[in-house]
Order: C-alpha cells, then structure tokens, then sequence
C-alpha cells in the first residue's frame, strides 16, 4: 500500500537524500543527464514550499518524487499543444527502490490529479538518453511532439493529451 501526497518542508531532507543517490547512480551509469549541478536542493524546496512537490510513501519511507505545476510555471507558452496545461519533472525514485513500480504509480497518480482539476493534459520534458524514463512515459500514453532548445539543455517534448486518449 502507498499514500500519494503533497511533499512538505519536513519531507526535504529525505527528498534531498533521495535525489543525491540517484545522481550518484546516474554517475556511475555514465549516463548525460541531471548534469551541472541539476537539479539544486534550493530547487526542491521551491518545489515543495510552492506546492509543486508529489511523492509516493511506503511503509513511512518517501520512494519517489516529482514536481508537478502548471506548464507556464516553468515554461515558455509554446511548448506545450496549449499553455494551460500541467507539467511534471525531476521525477526520481530511491536508488534501492527501482524496479518497483513506484515511479509510474507517481505518474498516475498526477495523471488522475491532473484530470480531476480538469486540466486538458500533462507534459514532461526528456532528455532523449534517458532511455528508461521514456520507456515509463511511452507506456502512460505520453507522445513525443517536438525537440526543444532550452537555456539549459535541448530536450524532447511529451505530452498526454486527455481529449484524444
């Protein structure tokens, strides 16, 4: 059984934790994401101070993390099929964890929030490597819609649309 939940203050250091192993094991596995220092702790805990933080708990253990807002948050309108949209990120699970199941129960977890605050889909930005992530979001119905320069990084665009499910 897990509880699906808004992320708070006194969850941060946990999350921090969490995110910290999962960046070392993303090192170890040589792959080319979550690079110069991304995602930074005082970038969790906006996320969690502005509500945006979702988590999966087990057994009184945080497993996995996202943040979760609306696209225009944290995004230029255009990158999405339209602006009012939500949009989720930095979605990570334990390292000892994996292999579970708890990153997708996150993600219907904010698909079925996203629904039921009437949204007309959801977003995620993918750096095309993260071969793992993709294969979870392909699977909830995500589609690949365009490749994206960003400031910080070219990444691939997916989005849910709930009008043509």
């Amino acid at each position: 059984m897990y509880i699906y939940k808004i992320a708070t203050l006194d969850d941060l250091n946990e999350i921090i934790a969490m995110k910290n192993d999962v960046k070392k094991k993303v090192i170890e596995e040589n792959l080319p994401i979550w690079q110069n220092g991304y995602p930074q702790d005082e970038l969790i805990k906006e996320d969690i101070e502005n509500d945006f933080g979702r988590i999966i708990v087990v057994d009184n253990e945080i497993v996995s993390f996202a943040t979760y807002h609306p696209a225009s948050y944290e995004y230029d309108n255009g990158t999405f099929p339209c602006d009012d949209v939500m949009s989720f990120g930095r979605v990570m699970t334990k390292v000892n964890k994996t292999k579970h199941g708890y990153a997708s129960i996150l993600i219907d977890e904010m698909i079925k929030e996203t629904k039921e605050k009437g949204y007309p889909g959801l977003g995620i930005l993918v750096d095309s490597f993260n071969k793992k992530a993709l294969s979870i979001y392909i699977k909830h119905g995500f589609r690949y819609l365009k490749t994206s320069s960003f400031p910080w990084a070219v990444l691939d665009v997916y989005y849910l649309d709930f009008d043509n499910e």
